[in-house]
């Protein structure tokens, strides 16, 4: 279904200044029934196309990816004046965003400053805030602002400075159907991206990730369907950019600039216990237990170490993130290689699942977030029919692995399937 170019500001209400009181998890709740953005591809959810981009394609259109690469190829370190310093300014990369955002990126901060594959100008602050959620942002007058000004300053560094920002946000206690909510959210985080440029100039480059499971929560306060409903919001806000929307503009060749240029980061929905297609789950530890909305401390490191994961290896994050400007050697994954893990995340032994044709060799590998290879899994020759081989989470001296992201990949022939795979705790 085709979506309009423009997207109107929608009416609405701030209907609570509080969230619900607490209540415990309901871990029971182990799926929704709904199918993730990544592997719904070209189906629909009541009547709307899946996919990270539009035509159900989880990959960024090649203009749209050449032009993120302009941008981040271009990227030089800046003074506090927003002036070029290539001795001892810095590449400012931030957050924005509500409680969730604090959360998963705080845990990111420490895990960047001491990659030893960081830029050293890469500078990492994080300016999100508990409550500060779309619905409240979305005003240039909102207090906000000013706290990411101040967080700014705080580290050293100023508004003119930050020219990369992860965004993570939802719309708090939302009501209503599908698609109702979510374009309200879509028109919220609009303004928020808008003001996000008129507060910080230099802001270049968004990177997006909507909410994880929330089927376990038990408050009013973002729950699925809406955890699993804010990615089509941030879709869609992509899409209409990629479409030419003017109010959206991030080229001076093209007129005014509005905004910065906007992608997807690591996309980490999926239906709670019930396996994507990568086989990424998530079970009911991974969120807080008085109310299954917020990440535990084990969330956290998955999500912080997927964001790890993505500036290591995005096209358009490798040339400014990394000191060696280039983007760690892991392929994408790839639908002609049927391969899957489980569990995943993962606490001690990983399965792997896939069909290899028959008499085409195989070998079966793990790799660390830096591409350095942790252990060859299995080899062998296809037989046409699914086969299964376990990782014992460790590596090839015998060792236990550390807990952390890794990926799985399967050669068969001339052709590689790759998997990420979260190692929570290795037993």
């Amino acid at each position: 279904m085709a979506r309009r170019l423009f997207v109107s500001a929608v009416p609405f209400a701030l209907i609570c200044a509080l969230a619900a009181p607490a209540r415990a998890s309901n871990c029971a709740n182990t799926s929704i029934g709904k199918v993730p953005l990544t592997d719904l591809g070209t189906g629909l959810y009541q009547g709307f196309q899946g996919g990270l981009y539009a035509g159900g394609s989880n990959h960024r259109p090649d203009a749209h990816n050449a032009a993120g690469l302009v941008i981040a190829n271009a990227m030089a370190p800046l003074d506090t004046s927003g002036n070029p310093d290539p001795v001892s300014g810095r590449i400012v990369l931030i957050s924005i965003g509500m409680s969730n955002c604090t959360q998963e990126f705080s845990a990111f901060v420490p895990k960047a400053r001491t990659d030893p594959l960081r830029n050293p100008s890469v500078f990492v602050i994080d300016c999100a805030e508990g409550g500060q959620a779309a619905n409240v942002i979305n005003n240039v007058n909102a207090a906000y602002w000013d706290t990411v000004a101040s967080r700014l300053r705080g580290h050293g560094s100023s508004p003119l400075q930050a020219q990369i920002a992860w965004v993570k946000e939802a719309d708090r206690q939302p009501t209503g159907g599908f698609p109702a909510s979510a374009e309200t959210l879509e028109a919220h985080m609009r303004t928020v991206i808008l003001i996000a440029k008129q507060v910080l100039p230099n802001l270049k480059l968004v990177y997006f990730t909507s909410r994880v499971y929330a089927g376990y929560a038990t408050t009013t306060l973002n729950p699925d369907p809406y955890a699993y409903e804010s990615g089509f919001s941030v879709k869609w806000l992509i899409d209409a950019q990629i479409q030419g929307d003017p109010g959206l503009n991030y080229n001076p060749a093209n007129g005014a600039v509005m905004a910065p240029w906007m992608a997807w980061g690591p996309y980490l929905w999926t239906d709670g216990m019930n396996p994507r297609i990568d086989g990424l789950v998530w079970p009911c530890d991974y969120l807080n237990s008085t109310d299954g909305t917020h990440p535990s401390s084990i969330g956290r490191d998955v999500i912080s170490d997927s964001l790890l994961a993505f500036f290591h290896a995005d096209e358009t994050t490798a040339p400014w993130y990394l000191a060696s400007g280039v983007g760690v050697p892991v392929p994408n994954p790839t639908a002609a290689v049927e391969f899957a893990a489980f569990p995943n995340p993962a606490r001690g032994d990983v399965a792997f699942r896939f069909v290899a044709a028959a008499g085409e060799p195989w070998t079966l590998d793990v790799v660390d977030v830096t591409g350095r290879r942790v252990c060859i899994v299995a080899q062998g020759v296809g037989r046409g029919v699914a086969e299964e081989r376990r990782w014992s989470a460790r590596g090839a001296t015998g060792a236990r692995a550390h807990a952390g992201l890794y990926w799985a990949r399967l050669r068969v022939g001339e052709r590689t399937a790759v998997r990420r795979v979260a190692l929570v705790q290795a037993q």
